[in-house]
């Protein structure tokens, strides 16, 4: 049985006939991060991604969380929604920090009971509001993005709480509050927050203050308006779209003072509204990547280090190798954690009783 669920996802992963631009972006996010990090362990000069990969793609992946996140809570009940998403993202990160952890002798039962506390925030990816935490337990390279994530998770429900449209007021909010952040950030004001991480390396105050969650709300609150509005927005030109999205992106350099800026995610939503109105690409190769687009995150700089100083290999070789690597142990990981995972969480959401059906029973119990 277990056997022919396996051969089961092997087949869905390569066989689907889903045709959804968002597939093509959630693609295009993951390739540019792969293509920074590329660059940076080994070197070249990679156009626009090479240098901004790592700042466009988590905006992108930012973005389509807020577009998808939104729809997901109208159309779930709280419950539902909170077991969804934890089994979505919690089993393959699980088993990706726990094994390249232990791989790297990061994770042990020395450092374990060392630094429980720090370990435990790593477990509920919290890591990047603690920064002894991430820095003690930093398997994997990218987590900051994970608890970015998780807060939007919890935030989400509040914004939809008995509405169904993310109002533009809200909008104009989080790009004043993500702006100021941003700002405040840029000129070291917030260093404060954790005068001693910093002072260590001053390069911490962006990775724990430019990219907190503050500074990156405006990316999931202009996704999520874009849901709210799709209906209206579907008239819109997609080539307009794409143009605005360019010109966006090529004026970058004259007005990027601080990062992130609410233009770029005015820019991505240009990007993601021209793919909703266009129409919708069918590629196996990109459905392969978007699907398996999480994994590929959470695995592909561990293997990428490991290729250049592990294994030794260089320049064009190394990378090859990497995306190699990266691919069959992220198929592997999508195949055997990440759908299995995800269907358990739906098991469980649709077993399990309803909050009005604990109270009823309970009632009936008293009685």
């Amino acid at each position: 049985m277990a056997l022919f669920s396996l051969k089961e996802n092997f087949s869905a992963l390569w066989n689907n006939e889903r045709q959804n631009n968002i597939d093509l972006l959630r693609a295009i996010a993951v390739i540019s991060v792969f293509i920074h990090h590329a660059q940076h362990v080994y070197g070249g000069n990679f156009p626009f991604l090479g240098d901004y990969g790592g700042q466009f793609g988590p905006q992108l992946f930012f973005l389509i969380s807020g577009y998808l996140i939104s729809a997901s809570c109208l159309k779930h009940s709280l419950r539902d929604y909170a077991i969804h998403r934890i089994f979505r993202i919690m089993p393959a990160y699980l088993a990706f920090f726990i094994i390249i952890g232990v791989i790297t002798n990061t994770v042990n039962l020395r450092s374990i009971f060392e630094f429980p506390w720090r370990f435990f925030a790593n477990l509920i990816l919290l890591q990047q509001l603690f920064p002894s935490a991430l820095l003690t337990f930093d398997v994997l390279h990218v987590t900051w993005t994970l608890t970015v994530e998780v807060i939007w998770y919890v935030l989400a429900p509040l914004l939809f709480w008995k509405q169904p449209k993310l109002h533009f007021s809200i909008v104009f909010l989080s790009i004043v509050i993500s702006t100021a952040w941003s700002l405040l950030a840029s000129l070291g004001l917030l260093d404060g927050l954790y005068p001693e991480i910093i002072k260590s390396n001053p390069g911490y105050s962006y990775l724990f203050i430019g990219n907190n969650f503050i500074s990156q709300f405006c990316f999931f609150a202009f996704g999520a308006w874009l849901q709210s509005q799709k209906n209206t927005l579907s008239q819109w030109n997609p080539l307009a779209a794409f143009i605005l999205f360019l010109l966006v992106f090529i004026l970058k350099p004259y007005y990027m003072i601080f990062n992130p800026i609410f233009i770029t995610g005015i820019g991505l939503t240009f990007l993601m509204l021209g793919a909703i109105n266009s129409h919708p690409i069918k590629n196996r190769f990109i459905f392969l990547i978007s699907e398996t687009s999480y994994s590929i995150y959470l695995c592909h700089f561990p293997i990428i280090l490991w290729v250049r100083h592990g294994m030794g290999l260089e320049s064009v070789q190394g990378v090859l190798v990497s995306i190699l690597l990266t691919m069959t142990i992220s198929v592997i990981s999508y195949v055997c954690i990440e759908k299995p995972g995800m269907r358990l969480g739906r098991r469980i959401a649709e077993k399990s009783p309803s909050f009005s059906g604990v109270k009823n029973l309970l009632n009936h119990a008293v009685k």
